[in-house]
């Protein structure tokens, strides 16, 4: 249930990221430059040991863990990532792969809060019920109940494995 490397990262992706962390006057360093390229080239959930063999593999020099989710936490903190406790890990955050400026940061009702884990292949997918989500959100704040994280996690199968394994099931039965 972790993520893949595709070695694939989006150039433009990363310009708009890149520009919009300048907007905001975030300092992007050599290294989180590098944790940006790798992230960007993941699919599913992205553990932080995952990031730092790719760092280490990277560099000639050793690199502590605590480097790695230093890193980590600043592309969460710029919205290009969300940490998500429950799966001990990160995803990428599906709002970064379109224009849509810090609009995905500042408007609840734009971006995600339900993550769907596929407990086979591990493909996550951002889910927007926005209206349900600000319905739940003013519920428990109606009761006086703080949230600390503000992300759903279901957990199952992906559409994509279930029809694999639906066609498996038919290649078995006897004719």
């Amino acid at each position: 249930m972790t993520g893949k490397l595709s070695c694939s990262a989006n150039t433009a992706e990363k310009a708009r990221i890149l520009a919009q962390c300048e907007l905001q006057g975030a300092t992007i360093t050599q290294l989180r430059a590098q944790v940006l390229d790798i992230v960007l080239g993941m699919t599913g959930v992205i553990k932080a040991y995952q990031v730092l063999a790719c760092m280490q593999h990277n560099s000639s020099n050793t690199i502590a863990p605590p480097t790695a989710y230093r890193a980590l936490d600043f592309w969460t903190e710029q919205g290009v990532l969300h940490k998500i406790p429950a799966i001990n890990g990160y995803i990428l955050c599906r709002h970064v792969q379109h224009e849509c400026g810090d609009l995905c940061r500042q408007d609840p009702i734009h971006h995600s809060d339900f993550v769907l884990v596929c407990n086979q292949c591990g493909a996550v997918e951002e889910l927007s019920m926005s209206q349900e989500w600000l319905a739940l959100r003013q519920r428990v704040a109606d009761s006086g109940f703080l949230l600390n994280d503000e992300h759903i996690v279901l957990t199952g199968m992906c559409n994509q494995c279930r029809q694999t394994g639906e066609s498996q099931q038919q290649n078995k039965q006897p004719n």
